[in-house]
């Protein structure tokens, strides 16, 4: 709703001959049209209301209803209901606007030729969409049969070349865990032989130094 509220109005005299003197609303649509020099715009006045200026007077307070225009109803039918009353509403299905062509969408509702289209006293019959999306499903039902056979298999086959992967990673994971470990109690045993020449470690390794096989080298070389 709008509100005129008349709180205290000036004595003032303003003389009409350059300005009328008009109270209300008026409500109006911009067009615009294109040329070969430039584009002009053009607004044109479609509804308007005149208040009683002799009614108007400090401490008065006038209230607008809004009042249920073709653009307030959303569908199709609400639309087609309120035809031929206090304004002539028509549905354009292209835009899914209500209008009787004289409101602020009226170049959108001229561009999309609702003008035309929208002469009919029914609404768009929803029964061919019905049937289309029927025949799309039945019609597609075998390719997305086969669709979902070929995503199970690949993921059969993914799942599979996980497990083997899995498997993979596990033994050569223990073998490098064998192998770091062996060298790790080879060298703890020649730290402990090398420090302690006496025990059966370090006597073994005495024997069994480089040295020795060096010598014997020597000697067998040296008597052929």
């Amino acid at each position: 709703n709008i509100y005129f509220n008349y709180l205290q109005i000036p004595k003032v005299k303003i003389l009409t001959t350059n300005h009328a003197h008009r109270v209300g609303l008026s409500d109006a649509y911009m067009s615009q049209h294109s040329t070969n020099e430039h584009i002009v715009r053009v607004i044109t006045l479609y509804d308007k209301i005149n208040l009683d200026k002799e009614k108007i007077s400090s401490g008065v307070s006038v209230i607008f209803d809004m009042d249920q225009i073709c653009n307030t109803f959303t569908d199709c039918a609400s639309c087609l209901a309120n035809r031929g009353k206090r304004y002539n509403c028509s549905w354009c299905d292209d835009i899914q606007k209500c209008s009787d062509g004289y409101d602020r969408s009226r170049q959108q509702w001229i561009r999309a030729q609702c003008h035309r289209l929208a002469a009919a006293d029914t609404c768009p019959n929803s029964m061919e969409d019905t049937y289309d999306n029927y025949h799309f499903s039945s019609s597609s039902l075998p390719s997305m049969v086969q669709f979902e056979k070929r995503k199970e298999s690949s993921i059969a086959t993914s799942r599979s070349y996980s497990t083997l992967h899995t498997f993979r990673t596990i033994v050569i994971t223990l073998l490098l865990s064998v192998l770091i470990l062996s060298l790790a109690a080879l060298a703890v045993t020649y730290m402990y032989a090398y420090r302690n020449p006496t025990s059966p470690a370090g006597m073994w390794l005495l024997e069994h130094r480089p040295s020795t096989y060096i010598a014997r080298f020597k000697r067998s070389t040296g008597s052929i």
